[in-house]
């Protein structure tokens, strides 16, 4: 039985990736860099430090430092994305159901605090979702498990009895390595990038998707 959903936030509770990669591209213009390569799907849901250290040249990195970049790239993130919140489509329909048949619903991101409240906020959660765990609630970022067996621990649900929803690879190997069943949205990435060992059902979005659907699933 189906007793908790976790979902990641970018570019799966929302679809907010075009905006993260725009702020890459503002942060360098404005400190007159370039980028060395594009920050593309395969840097998704990995945390900034690494992309920084893959996608700048080491003198941006030791003039900035890693901790400047990303904060700062995540306030311009902020800055282009704020007023554009929506969840991904069918998500309100599944939290609904998910409510109304006693799942718990949680958030599971590498995304600092300051970004989940900006969604929090801007989705009005606080009567959808139940809580998060966030990159500053933890040690160590996806592909680790950490984040989401922090979800399970919060929700008091053991990692069988949960699905990770998730968009990218480093997310899916940590939902699997947390124990929980484990469904990807091919919204950031072709379904094809995503079949991974183990991996049994890829979808579009969260059209169609109830409680007891899922629960048939696993």
């Amino acid at each position: 039985m189906i007793k908790g959903l976790i979902f990641d936030m970018d570019g799966t509770l929302i679809q907010n990736m075009p905006y993260h990669m725009k702020a890459f591209d503002v942060q360098a213009e404005r400190h007159g860099y370039k980028l060395t390569q594009p920050v593309s799907n395969r840097f998704y849901g990995r945390h900034n430090d690494e992309i920084f250290l893959n996608v700048v040249e080491p003198w941006v990195v030791e003039k900035y430092g890693l901790q400047f970049l990303s904060e700062e790239k995540e306030a311009i993130y902020r800055e282009l994305y704020a007023g554009n919140v929506r969840l991904t489509d069918g998500l309100e329909a599944l939290i609904a159901d998910a409510k109304a048949n006693g799942v718990k619903c949680y958030i599971g991101s590498a995304g600092p605090r300051v970004n989940l409240e900006l969604i929090w906020q801007g989705a009005e959660l606080d009567d959808k979702i139940d809580g998060y765990i966030c990159g500053d609630d933890v040690v160590n970022f996806k592909p680790h498990p950490e984040i989401f067996l922090k979800c399970c621990e919060r929700m008091g649900l053991q990692p069988e009895e949960c699905i990770v929803f998730e968009d990218a690879l480093s997310g899916i190997k940590a939902g699997f390595d947390a124990g929980c069943n484990v469904i990807a949205l091919s919204t950031t990435a072709k379904p094809e990038d995503l079949a991974v060992e183990g991996l049994k059902y890829i979808v579009p979005n969260f059209e169609g998707m109830t409680i007891e659907s899922l629960s048939k699933l696993f």
